[in-house]
């Protein structure tokens, strides 16, 4: 008779955190992303359409993070065809989210210190254009994922998606989406810089520029600067962290976080997100308080 060791437990509760908070998060998304895009009245600002199709990529990633703790708990081996296209684009969706980061590093650029030109830069075709821009910025890493020359894989034993280290073009991808993200979150980092040196300056001339857009622009500095520690950890952690068969798992597990982050600052920061979210969930006391009021007042 099998008996339930201490190894199995750490390996189904890895697998129970690798299903339940992925879940937790794609839930939360589900109900903004679906409040962004169907109050337009609310959400009409470029930063918005901008956030929502982050959102999209933080789907993709929280999606494969998901289905690879649900493996975990079935003890179940995804077939390879199906198992290398869900990593490549658990994988390279990470790519289109950096793209949309610095797309809305420059929109909080334009915001704070030139918006006289917003209307210019943000105009419904050159968006369009940006997002298209932002969505194939993953498409090279994407082509090479789906050739034979490289493989991006669930293995169940590590608890994590990984490079498969025997395929030709592993190394040269990993490079290359280091060099990419190392690039676009220094470029991001620094017009955040630009914003903070010029910010007192220009709330004291403009009064376009309001709490609101500060609270928006936080929200962007914090998904910035820790998907930077993110990118720096998962291609240095060979470094200084020590050699455990829980290493993948972790680097996975911060991968979730960092996908989750970005939900959770808008509940938070986000005042305008956080009212419709509990408004949308039936939590709006005040809103139920004041019908009651008005009712009893007519029957008087």
């Amino acid at each position: 008779m099998d008996t339930f060791t201490t190894l199995d437990f750490h390996y189904y509760l890895c697998g129970c955190i690798m299903t339940v908070l992925p879940a937790v998060y794609l839930s939360l998304y589900g109900i903004i992303l679906y409040l962004i895009q169907t109050r337009k009245s609310q959400y009409n600002a470029p930063v918005y359409t901008l956030l929502f199709h982050m959102g999209l990529s933080d789907v993709i990633q929280l999606t494969g993070f998901c289905i690879g703790g649900i493996c975990i708990l079935l003890q179940y081996d995804i077939p390879f065809v199906l198992n290398k296209i869900l990593g490549a684009f658990t994988n390279c969706a990470m790519l289109s989210w950096i793209a949309f980061s610095f797309s809305i590093s420059m929109n909080r650029f334009i915001t704070f210190c030139y918006p006289k030109y917003d209307s210019v830069f943000y105009s419904e075709w050159r968006l369009k254009l940006q997002l298209a821009a932002c969505w194939a910025a993953m498409a090279p890493s994407l082509l090479i994922c789906f050739s034979k020359y490289c493989t991006v894989k669930f293995y169940r034993q590590k608890l994590a998606w990984s490079h498969d280290p025997d395929t030709l073009l592993a190394h040269v991808l990993r490079m290359y989406d280091l060099y990419y993200a190392t690039f676009m979150l220094a470029l991001s980092l620094i017009m955040y810089g630009l914003i903070i040196i010029g910010i007192k300056m220009m709330i004291k001339v403009s009064d376009r520029t309001t709490r609101y857009e500060v609270r928006v622009f936080i929200q962007a500095v914090c998904l910035c600067v820790y998907t930077t520690l993110v990118q720096l950890h998962w291609y240095f952690r060979d470094y200084y962290m020590p050699e455990s068969k829980y290493l993948y798992f972790l680097s996975n597990l911060i991968g979730v976080f960092n996908c989750g982050m970005n939900p959770m600052l808008c509940l938070t920061l986000n005042l305008t997100v956080r009212a419709t979210f509990i408004e949308f969930i039936g939590a709006n006391k005040r809103k139920t308080c004041t019908v009651t009021i008005v009712q009893s007042s007519r029957i008087q």
